[in-house]
């Protein structure tokens, strides 16, 4: 930092008269403080620099300017006592001007500073080391990255007549936290345009770099959540036009068209219940935002752009904003096809057992592990002469004699665990009519509850 201010002018002249900060303080009529301020870079008072320069035998001008000003303001106005009035007037205003500015930066904790473009000198305010925690001499590479450029580079980066702006970390000493600064600078030239000198501010702006970051990890982890959720999910804005679709959703739907509410029939889909097409009012997307309603989940037959049928469960919600104005809604799609396909198979299946059990050919049991009797149908009551409903919950025993009841405990016994069984045996049922039956037996031991079935002939 060059050292030519104030402050450095004023410990020159203490270390050359040999005088203490108590004796300057006595001859000047303040503090001991007050003084130590001053030689700090603090700020003086119009009064006490008169008095300071005359204690110390200078120019008050040249102690609190240096030469340029003192020179300056000698070649300006006639050395005569009205101009000397009007000169103090001038000065004394240029100095609270100055102090007022000074205060403002150091209670935003600004930090002025100056870059040299002929001779690369930087010079800041008192304030700068506070600011950045370290001496600012450290800091040339942060705060001048453009100092190696060409001098017509130099310009063109400063082109135009707003100020450039360039952020800069630093890492606190030994290890500490990062710290962020902005700075904001314009190119000053001399009166034939030649560059002169960037005069620059910079600020801390940690706290507003930390919020940033910690804004850009929540929207990545919002769009990650989003990409990567097991459900599609739709959001439009405030006037229906949908803006987010996600990867699921173009499954789902075999792509996704950015359409607003009047479009939104080019979607295609049926209620699961009615068969009738939703339209392009009936999605609930539509209703959350043209109605805000929060809907409950409902099950649509849908045609996807790819040409696939699919089922899905729809549900969605608006969006509101502090004063409960829609701002916006999300729809969720739960794309539950496969499970309809097993419902429709379980069903089909289950019609088909049916009519097994009401088929008046041939006999038929289903009993449980426990070989407890679950269900006879009504061709196998006749053949035992018994009411179908009086044999539920019975042994199977019940149904054949004791030597058919032996067969079937042995076969019973080479079942096993985890599959799929059937034999065949003759026997006879436990009746006193002659003749001897088919049974056919398929015992399912795939489930958690296995079932076995007869079939008596």
């Amino acid at each position: 930092m060059k050292k030519n201010g104030f402050a450095d002018r004023l410990k020159a002249l203490l270390k050359q008269k040999q005088l203490t900060l108590a004796q300057v303080a006595k001859g000047v009529g303040t503090s001991v403080p007050s003084v130590h301020r001053w030689s700090n870079g603090g700020e003086i008072e119009y009064e006490n620099l008169r008095a300071l320069a005359d204690f110390l035998e200078v120019n008050w001008i040249w102690l609190r300017y240096g030469d340029d000003a003192l020179a300056s303001a000698q070649e300006a106005l006639p050395d005569n006592g009205a101009m000397s009035d009007l000169r103090r007037e001038y000065l004394g205003q240029i100095m609270e001007s100055e102090a007022r500015m000074k205060a403002a930066l150091e209670m935003a904790r600004i930090v002025n500073w100056e870059w040299n473009v002929l001779t690369g000198g930087l010079n800041f305010t008192p304030n700068a080391e506070d600011v950045f925690g370290q001496p600012p001499e450290e800091l040339r590479r942060q705060l001048v990255p453009f100092e190696t450029l060409k001098l017509e580079d130099l310009i063109k980066q400063f082109g135009g007549d707003q100020p450039y702006n360039w952020d800069f970390s630093l890492q606190t000493p030994g290890g500490g936290a990062e710290r962020w600064f902005a700075s904001r600078g314009k190119l000053v030239f001399d009166s034939l345009q030649r560059p002169l000198k960037v005069v620059a501010v910079s600020t801390d702006i940690t706290a507003r770099k930390q919020a940033e970051q910690a804004l850009e990890r929540s929207e990545y982890m919002l769009r990650k959540i989003i990409e990567t959720i097991p459900v599609g999910l739709w959001a439009s804005d405030e006037q229906g036009r949908i803006c987010l679709a996600n990867p699921e959703v173009e499954r789902i739907w075999g792509g996704a068209k950015f359409v607003g509410l009047e479009h939104y029939d080019e979607y295609k889909g049926w209620w699961e219940e009615s068969g009738k097409e939703v339209g392009h009012d009936g999605w609930t997307l539509a209703r959350a935002v043209q109605e805000g309603e929060t809907s409950q989940a409902e099950v649509v037959n849908i045609e996807a752009f790819d040409g696939e049928r699919r089922t899905i469960i729809m549900y969605a919600t608006p969006l509101m904003d502090a004063q409960n104005r829609i701002i916006g809604a999300i729809e969720v799609n739960q794309d539950i096809t496969s499970l309809k396909q097993t419902e429709r198979s379980l069903q089909q299946s289950l019609e088909q057992l049916e009519l097994l059990f009401e088929q008046p050919l041939f006999g038929v049991v289903y009993f449980d592990a426990e070989n407890k009797i679950v269900r006879v149908n009504q061709r196998l009551g006749s053949l035992v002469e018994r009411m179908p409903d009086l044999l539920v919950g019975q042994p199977i025993e019940r149904l054949f004699d004791e030597a058919t009841n032996q067969k079937l405990h042995s076969t019973i016994a080479t079942w096993q665990d985890g599959a799929l069984s059937s034999f065949k045996m003759k026997g006879r049922l436990n009746v006193e009519a002659e003749g001897s039956v088919e049974i056919y037996l398929i015992h399912d031991a795939r489930g958690s509850e296995p079932m076995t079935i007869a079939f008596v002939i």
